[in-house]
């Protein structure tokens, strides 16, 4: 069996030699030795329509009415600004089962305007905006939309034109409405959906339909969702590949910085902006079992803990965890990490289609079983993607039989669930769910990290 080990000049000179910090053009040198490659942004609607039409049957639902931010990224590529701004929804994004006419968003004209202009045209789909000074909208005056008036002291920038030529467009295409219900009843009627069953993400979204298409049957879509998410598209796949790949790079490049001495806040800063620096966005970092962003302690000589670190790409979650070493650890942590690193290794080749969640911890178990040990480990599976548990929904409904399928992305996490071992220890990788087996989307390096 392979060494799960890397020291820290080992792992030094792997990044360095690997290119980790690639040159980027037209930034000082000082920024560019600080940068990483970043994948360009991925457009269009991200969710497994196949997936969304089988479940849709399963419930007996027609299509989704949905607003929360997430859900909107998830059907239409795009996330308003707004909605991560704590401000009510401004953006319905309405899906159904017809491949014609698959996509419609009904959203306020400034929201079209000021943010989902800049990347509608990849895209493409019906905007039925609305605007209270809508009725006093004429072709040549913009102010009814709530668009920038034009000073006309120079030319507008590109970005503005761009804007303004974009939102005339939608206005043009599929008008203007004076409230949110009648943009709601617009968009509803062109996809074929006013008398009919809609799944809703949010009380107020049903609030809205019971007045834009009061002869259709709402209900909650939470549990549609938590069986659609679980099964990626092909676009899901890509972006869970890159996700998963820079999280761990990023986790890897933090926990080289470890020091005898040093702090767990300077260290969640650390992975924090080494997945910025590859497009990211820090989610949380587990740090030695602490999740508290305001807990502060000192690594010291000879501890043992261990790492979860969760960034996320264009909404896509990457999520890594392992156990560093400050020097020369335990023997009993030595022995905790050796047989964890072997049980992990057999349930990741035993993985494929038909598993359920239970079997896999029944894997786990069986594995520690057949090693000799009896650590408390969970071997806890989960579907990652557009949240760290993308199978957990949110209204509480009762936990879904999750059964393995090719398409889903999934974690196995291996935390040491016990004290008195002499510290912590935890192991973690994402893997795609093949048509015959799994693969690892994140680079599985070396369990355990020596600094």
């Amino acid at each position: 069996m392979m060494s799960h080990r890397i020291s820290r000049r080992e792992a030094l000179g792997v990044g360095l030699a690997g290119g980790l910090l690639a040159p980027i053009a037209g930034i000082s040198a000082a920024a560019r030795a600080r940068q990483v490659d970043q994948h360009p942004p991925l457009a269009g609607p991200r969710i497994n329509f196949v997936q969304f039409e089988k479940v849709l049957d399963q419930l007996g639902l027609d299509g989704l009415v949905l607003s929360s931010g997430v859900n909107v990224q998830y059907v239409t590529g795009i996330r308003p600004v707004i909605t991560r701004m704590g401000l009510p929804p401004s953006a319905f994004a309405v899906v159904c089962r017809n491949e014609k006419r698959r996509l419609a968003v009904a959203c306020a004209a400034f929201t079209y305007y000021y943010t989902m202009a800049d990347v509608q045209a990849s895209s493409p789909m019906p905007v039925f905006m609305y605007s209270q000074s809508a009725t006093a909208l004429k072709q040549d005056d913009l102010s009814g939309l709530g668009m920038f008036e034009d000073r006309g002291e120079v030319p507008v920038e590109a970005l503005e034109a761009k804007r303004i030529s974009a939102t005339r467009r939608a206005a043009e295409e599929a008008g203007v409405f004076d409230t949110p219900a009648k943009s709601l009843t617009a968009a509803l009627d062109w996809l074929g959906l006013k008398n009919s069953r809609l799944g809703v993400d949010d009380p107020a979204t049903a609030r809205l339909i019971a007045e834009a298409a009061p002869e259709a049957v709402v209900v909650g879509a939470d549990d549609a969702l938590r069986r659609i998410r679980p099964v990626k598209s092909d676009v899901e796949i890509k972006l869970m590949r890159q996700s998963a790949a820079a999280n761990a790079e990023a986790a890897l490049e933090a926990a080289q910085t470890i020091r005898a001495g040093g702090g767990y806040r300077d260290l969640r800063a650390t992975f924090f902006a080494a997945a910025a620096r590859r497009g990211h966005r820090g989610v949380f970092m587990v740090v030695d079992r602490v999740s508290d962003d305001m807990y502060e302690s000192d690594f010291r000589e000879g501890q043992s803990l261990l790492i979860d670190c969760v960034s996320e790409y264009q909404g896509y979650h990457g999520d890594y965890g392992r156990t560093v070493f400050v020097g020369e650890p335990r023997a009993s942590m030595r022995r905790v990490t050796t047989v964890l690193g072997q049980a992990w290794d057999q349930v990741r080749e035993a993985l494929r289609p038909g598993l359920s969640f239970d079997d896999i911890r029944g894997l786990g178990n069986d594995a520690l079983r057949g090693l000799g040990v009896s650590y408390r480990v969970p071997f806890s599976p989960h579907s990652v993607g557009l949240y760290h548990s993308d199978h957990v929904g949110q209204a509480g409904l009762a936990p879904l039989p999750m059964v393995l399928e090719p398409g889903m992305v999934i974690s196995v996490d291996c935390p040491l669930l016990e004290s008195g071992v002499g510290g912590s220890a935890h192991l973690e990788d994402l893997v795609l769910i093949t048509s015959d087996g799994a693969e690892l989307l994140n680079d599985p390096g070396n369990q355990v990290i020596i600094v």
